[in-house]
């Protein structure tokens, strides 16, 4: 795949900014919620929280999407067309591959000869495997955690503000303000 070295550096280059800009977020958020004067501590725990959870939800459907497409430019050569045909029927496979834009020749790659089209870099290709393989295990692994903690854990168990008490709330909240009064009653 004569393609393949870009999509190595695009990748990692567009997953680095993904996590320059989740970093970024992430202090400005943390900043913002710290720093505010006008909202309650709860308010800033939501806000942090929801920006991230939409941004998490993108930024993993994004990459899921980026892994499909490459995986699929880099282990069907590893696989051969003549096991891809005959797992999947020609009729669903050569209609995925319209979906993917894909009108290559899928060839079963060999490292010897350079001057025939099935010719691909030993080192090259190994890089792109094991990459996009551990790519694989840290994006399940992200996952697990995302939906344990941000969706279990935050959301069901109800635990995302445990720590803002109702002594941090300001006195001239209304609500606080006539259950101080009842009591004084």
């Amino acid at each position: 795949e004569p393609n393949m070295p870009w999509f190595l550096v695009l990748g990692g280059m567009g997953i680095t900014c993904l996590l320059l800009v989740r970093i970024a977020l992430n202090s400005c958020l943390r900043f913002i919620k710290n720093n505010q004067t006008c909202c309650y501590d709860v308010a800033g725990c939501f806000c942090e929280f929801s920006c991230n959870l939409i941004y998490d939800i993108v930024v993993m459907v994004l990459i899921v999407m980026w892994m499909i497409t490459v995986s699929w430019w880099v282990f069907r050569h590893m696989i051969g067309p003549d096991k891809l045909y005959s797992i999947f029927s020609k009729e669903k496979l050569d209609t995925f591959r319209a979906s993917l834009g894909d009108n290559d020749t899928i060839h079963h790659i060999q490292f010897a000869n350079p001057l025939e089209d099935s010719y691909c870099d030993f080192l090259l290709y190994v890089v792109a495997f094991v990459l996009l393989s551990f790519g694989w295990i840290v994006l399940t692994g992200a996952l697990i955690v995302f939906l344990a903690d941000k969706i279990f854990n935050k959301i069901v168990c109800c635990r995302l503000c445990r720590d803002v008490t109702q002594d941090q709330l300001p006195e001239t909240d209304t609500e606080q303000v006539r259950l101080h009064s009842n009591n004084l009653n």
